[in-house]
């Protein structure tokens, strides 16, 4: 042991020990530009006429007019049936928030109170928290937003969040699915690290709870395509 220490004096570190300082300072530099990027706050409103490269990155939600989205439950009706429907992104807005929203309380006998349970062992939050979806159609892309929040009790950090993602559908193994081209988390574009982005947001999206009879006609669809200012769910 005496002699293995006069050895590392003599010589340094070995080529081991090197290689592994190495690789935690890239992995930890690169985990710290992660959380930076993602913190950074996301410019929300209209794209600019002539975004700057390099500028701020954007975020821009899409419309959800009673008026332009009141057909919605008519044609959630036919496509539950195996209608083919066109939707704009008012009446996609219109569909999610309703599909998502929480049921309302029933009404139930009084129950006398339960303890609270210990901090330790009370249910957390996520460290990453977001609301529900919003959609948007451009350039003939199906922008997929939402806001939320990240929560770091640890570090006192506490502070609103954006997701986005833009892309468009594709079929595979049988299933036809968003694939995005594009994705942020807060001004972090994941879209650079193909492997993560797909794991994050199919993560993320898994919260979203879809109602049955919508996810079982889902499964029977030829084709999605988006149009220009809409998305056409063509059923065979």
């Amino acid at each position: 042991m005496v002699s293995s220490k006069i050895e590392r004096a003599k010589h340094g570190p070995s080529m081991l020990e090197v290689l592994f300082g190495a690789t935690l300072s890239l992995v930890l530099g690169v985990a710290a530009a992660l959380f930076y990027l993602i913190v950074q706050p996301v410019q929300v409103g209209p794209p600019e006429p002539k975004a700057i490269p390099g500028g701020p990155v954007a975020y821009t939600k899409g419309t959800q007019d009673e008026e332009h989205g009141k057909q919605w439950l008519r044609k959630k009706q036919l496509f539950t049936e195996g209608t083919t429907v066109d939707l704009n992104e008012d009446e996609l807005n219109a569909w999610i928030t309703a599909g998502t929203a929480p049921e309302p309380p029933k009404a139930v006998a009084a129950k006398p109170p339960v303890p609270a349970a210990p901090a330790d062992v009370a249910a957390s939050g996520k460290l990453i928290q977001f609301g529900t979806p919003n959609f948007r159609i451009a350039d003939k892309m199906l922008q997929i937003g939402s806001e939320g929040e990240i929560d770091l009790d640890i570090l006192g950090i506490k502070r609103p969040l954006i997701l986005q993602a833009s892309g468009r559908f594709e079929k595979t193994a049988g299933r036809i699915a968003f694939v995005p081209t594009q994705f942020y988390i807060g001004s972090c574009p994941l879209h650079k690290l193909p492997g993560v982005a797909v794991f994050v947001f199919d993560h993320v999206m898994a919260d979203v709870k879809i109602p049955q009879d919508i996810a079982a006609a889902w499964k029977k669809l030829a084709s999605v395509s988006i149009q220009e200012n809409s998305l056409l769910l063509t059923m065979p």
